[in-house]
């Protein structure tokens, strides 16, 4: 029998099935018809056009002032979840991760059993500590990478290319440089064996649109297995100056590797959406884009502060996890109520990040992202190489220019113009 933990923040609001099932359709219902783990184009692109997050939004925040910001305790079909409005309340659910929130949510684990099964986000108790120590020695969170010489070569070398031929086009879609952005990841995470194999992350991503249905389509362990076998031929040929070789270096195996760089690949993805989100802001900025642009001609890649803000401001406007998940490990006393063993937690990043002090990009606490500085230090290196010698406008996403932005940023509508400096 699992011992009982206690939680002291604020007691929770529980509330009623009507209440429940309007939470439901207008908060977690448009996150997943969205694509929590790839993101459905056509149904962000109604997202922004229906203002389905700035409504949920709204709602949440008419909670929170009715309630004094006390969690929602709420019926989701057969799962009770809990809420939390108030940052200090969210802070807390990282702060006991693994233990008693784990984050191998019921929900996490039928999605990610679909390109990756032994992650180190689902994975056990006994199997998570040697898990997390392999990915924070390959990914080496809270210093510069040691194979940062090379991964920013190669990030400035591919955003040089992009803005040239921005410049000889005179715009750029992501649809122009979504392939070539793939590109770069592969040789960051594999080496320059990974660059040319888009059949690698083509076969991902048909993996991961199946995991955005999690428990309603069975695993393509067909599909999965040739993954597998193509991932393990490239990560025997790493090179010890991509982040994967650098994981070997530190003490694992390929079959380990194996198991955990699909992650790094899903992540990326989303640091590449962010790169774009930043660039359509920049140019929305004339001045922050000049601020860019000088530090770019004068700093070494790694002190380019104005890059890094830019990249860090547009994860925290656009948060590309959309919602953090935790499940109770254990019975759990939570501000004077009992929340049974598998009661789930859910963190809704577009609410809680308009809280300026609130900043749940890279998760926080004990399981918080071991990949938050490397992917940092990667984009704003190609983020200023494509500022360096273009100047960058927006074509479309006028809105950008204020202070607060669109709450949904669709990143496949952005296009931008670009031009010589």
């Amino acid at each position: 029998m699992p011992t009982s933990v206690t939680v002291s923040p604020r007691p929770p609001v529980r509330l009623s099935a009507r209440a429940s099932a309007v939470l439901t359709a207008r908060v977690l219902a448009p996150l997943i018809v969205q694509g929590p783990i790839v993101r459905r184009a056509p149904m962000v692109t109604a997202a922004q056009r229906l203002g389905w997050e700035a409504g949920a939004v709204r709602l949440l925040a008419d909670l929170a002032e009715r309630y004094d910001r006390r969690p929602l305790l709420v019926r989701v079909g057969p799962r009770r979840m809990l809420l939390p409005l108030h940052a200090d309340d969210a802070r807390a659910v990282l702060a006991d991760s693994p233990a008693p929130f784990t984050p191998a949510s019921a929900e996490k684990r039928a999605a990610l059993r679909h390109f990756q099964p032994r992650a180190v986000l689902i994975s056990d108790t006994d199997d998570r500590p040697a898990l997390r120590e392999w990915n924070e020695a390959a990914l080496q969170p809270g210093a510069l990478h040691q194979a940062a010489g090379r991964l920013i070569e190669v990030v400035t070398r591919d955003g040089a290319e992009l803005a040239d031929r921005a410049r000889r086009q005179g715009t750029l879609r992501w649809d122009q440089i979504d392939a070539a952005l793939w590109a770069t990841v592969r040789e960051l995470v594999l080496g320059p064996g990974g660059r040319s194999d888009a059949a690698l992350t083509d076969d991902l991503d048909r993996l991961r649109s199946r995991a955005n249905l999690a428990f309603l389509r069975p695993a393509d362990r067909r599909r999965r297995a040739r993954f597998t076998r193509s991932l393990l031929d490239h990560l025997r040929a790493a090179p010890a100056d991509s982040l994967a070789g650098a994981g070997l270096l530190h003490g694992g195996s390929p079959a380990l590797a194996a198991t955990q760089v699909p992650h790094w690949l899903f992540a990326y993805d989303a640091a590449r959406i962010t790169l774009w989100r930043a660039l359509a802001v920049l140019a929305a900025r004339p001045d922050r884009q000049d601020t860019v642009r000088r530090e770019a001609a004068t700093q070494p890649a790694h002190r380019q502060q104005a890059a890094m803000d830019a990249i860090r401001d547009a994860l925290h406007r656009w948060p590309t996890t959309l919602v953090i998940l935790r499940d109770a490990t254990a019975p759990t006393r939570w501000g004077g109520t009992d929340l049974p063993e598998g009661t789930g937690v859910a963190l809704i990043s577009a609410y809680l990040h308009r809280d300026q002090d609130v900043d749940l990009s890279f998760s926080a606490g004990p399981v918080i992202c071991p990949g938050r500085d490397v992917v940092v230090d990667t984009m704003a290196p190609l983020l200023a190489a494509m500022v360096r010698d273009t100047r960058w406008s927006p074509v479309t996403h006028p809105e950008l220019t204020d202070d607060a932005g669109p709450v949904t940023l669709p990143h496949h509508r952005i296009v931008l113009a670009a031009t010589g400096v």
